[in-house]
């Protein structure tokens, strides 16, 4: 089967021709402002200019004539919506002039099957990074799921603004990776990670401050180590989550050499398979809608011309992906992602202990602040839990020189194991509503509550690992703890809805802020990038 497709979301027209077992060929056109951000008028212009002629040598590269695709596919969104009309129309007359067949293709699945198809993926996360979009994706039950994402700038978004800060033009993520290589000193930036999601907004602003106060190659240097940081720490605590072996890396900034360095050394360390997508396709490019686009045809999806309206805010997790046969995932409780957990004695008492371990692929002086700081602020957010009745392990030993914790051993299992279990577990998310809701009413907040760090104890219900948690806590802390919450309900269970909607009826009964907090989580579900 071959396969025409058309790419246009944002700066780039391209057209691409594959085949059941390759590229055959690709060509594209950018377009660079001349000052300043993408204008979405001016590119769509330029996409108008340019779309002939990248079709016209994608042919001519290709050996083959119009009359011998078998399908024409094209990027439907995410995106700017005058660029993405203008691919939505060529393609749609091209698909009535030779009589094929038309689909429309999903922006960031396209770079993920075109990562798979060049490297060899089977069932990977992905870590997909351009300027739109900042998304930790993996495939569950028929579908890839998101299972961390920016909650306000994408990446790449973030690594142009402070380039046209600093007078590099568009785009700028290469020049801040060359400036990069000669910093050596680590600024204090925000290191903002929530569960499996990330914040830009903050180090950008922090970073901007730094601008003619530091040498622009510390600037570049600090920002990148952070921001790659969080990156690489989500990524692995979605493998724990997923007992997924194979990592991709796709998208625009996975192109940089220091993050894709990063990435082959936690996978390394912890027995992992990274893929690195060929930076030529890293790019946005037509190869990846058509590879998209066949297999959805192949699965038997099928479009009429009136279903390919483009959508601006088009989610991966909208689309069915059948040709991927993903397996459960499997838990372990004596691992994590950032900590090594061993079974222990404290006088007598069946304890564990959690040691802190060193991430290598980090700036020691960076990794050796995070885990200091979660490491304490477990400790004093578990003593606080408990001394206000709320469930939470028994604090023995705290070791500041090792980074270990010695607790009590829960003989539990994590509510993430009950629900796959498909035990009575309602009565328990009933339960855990009003548990959070009394947490919150004592202005504590977890910092990341998902379903693997809550343990099921009997009747009881206790809290682990509040590392990234908070004291004397804002609405905005409290909504993000629902927010973590009620997502991961989402990307990893089928009845999520029913889940959410147990949750927050029994979180209504004992909130006394319940009002203003479910409208902040209104706004937050609002921010994302693409919602």
């Amino acid at each position: 089967m071959k396969v025409l497709g058309l790419e246009g979301t944002a700066h780039t027209i391209s057209a691409g021709i594959v085949d059941d077992n390759r590229i055959i060929s690709n060509f594209s056109s950018t377009y660079i402002p001349k000052n300043g951000g993408i204008h979405p008028r001016e590119a769509a212009i330029h996409h108008a200019d340019n779309i002939l002629p990248v079709m016209k040598k994608a042919f001519e590269e290709s050996g083959l004539s119009p009359g011998q695709i078998n399908l024409v596919a094209f990027s439907m969104g995410p995106g700017l919506g005058p660029c993405l009309r203008v691919v939505a129309t060529a393609a749609r007359a091209f698909s009535i002039k030779y009589g094929i067949p038309l689909i429309g293709v999903n922006h960031p699945l396209g770079h993920v099957e075109i990562g798979r198809k060049l490297s060899g993926a089977k069932d990977p996360i992905m870590l997909y990074i351009s300027g739109g979009n900042t998304q930790i994706i993996a495939h569950e039950e028929n579908s890839y799921k998101v299972l961390g994402e920016t909650m306000d700038i994408g990446l790449g978004n973030l690594l142009d603004k402070l380039a046209r800060d600093v007078g590099i033009p568009f785009p700028g993520g290469p020049k801040i990776e060359e400036f990069a290589l000669k910093g050596d000193k680590l600024l204090d930036l925000p290191y903002s990670v929530k569960g499996m999601d990330t914040s830009f907004s903050g180090i950008y602003t922090a970073a901007r401050n730094y601008i003619g106060r530091e040498s622009i190659e510390n600037i570049c240097y600090s920002v990148q180590e952070t921001t790659f940081s969080m990156l690489v720490e989500v990524l692995e605590r979605a493998l724990y989550y997923t007992d997924k072996r194979e990592i991709l890396l796709a998208g625009g900034v996975a192109r940089n050499d220091r993050l894709r360095s990063m990435v082959s050394h936690m996978a390394k360390s912890s027995g992992y398979v990274a893929y690195l997508t060929d930076k030529k396709y890293c790019m946005d490019n037509g190869a990846m809608i058509a590879q998209a686009g066949m297999l959805m045809y192949l699965s038997g999806q099928r479009q009429h011309i009136m279903d390919t309206k483009v959508n601006q805010s088009f989610r991966i997790d909208e689309v069915k992906v059948p040709w991927i046969n993903s397996k459960k995932p499997v838990i372990s409780n004596n691992r994590g992602a950032e900590a090594l957990i061993s079974e222990s004695q404290f006088y007598g008492r069946k304890t564990i202990t959690k040691q802190r371990v060193e991430k290598e692929y980090r700036n020691q002086e960076l990794d050796r602040k995070i885990r200091t700081e979660r490491m304490k602020n477990e400790f004093n957010l578990i003593f606080r839990l408990k001394s206000n009745g709320i469930n939470s392990p028994i604090l023995y030993d705290f070791d500041k020189y090792n980074f270990t914790l010695v607790m009590q051993k829960l003989d539990g299992i994590t509510l993430n194991k009950l629900i796959r279990s498909g035990d009575n577990y309602m009565a328990v998310i009933n339960k855990l509503g009003q548990i959070i809701g009394e947490m919150h009413n004592l202005l504590i907040s977890h910092g990341d509550l998902n379903p693997n760090n809550i343990m099921v104890v009997g009747p009881d219900i206790y809290l682990i690992d509040p590392s990234m948690g908070k004291f004397n806590c804002e609405i905005e802390d409290m909504a993000d703890d629902i927010f973590l919450l009620t997502e991961s309900f989402k990307n990893l269970y089928s009845n999520y809805d029913v889940l959410e909607n147990h949750f927050i009826s029994s979180y209504k009964e004992k909130s006394t802020n319940y009002v203003e907090i479910i409208k902040t989580l209104d706004e937050i579900k609002q921010r994302r990038r693409y919602v």
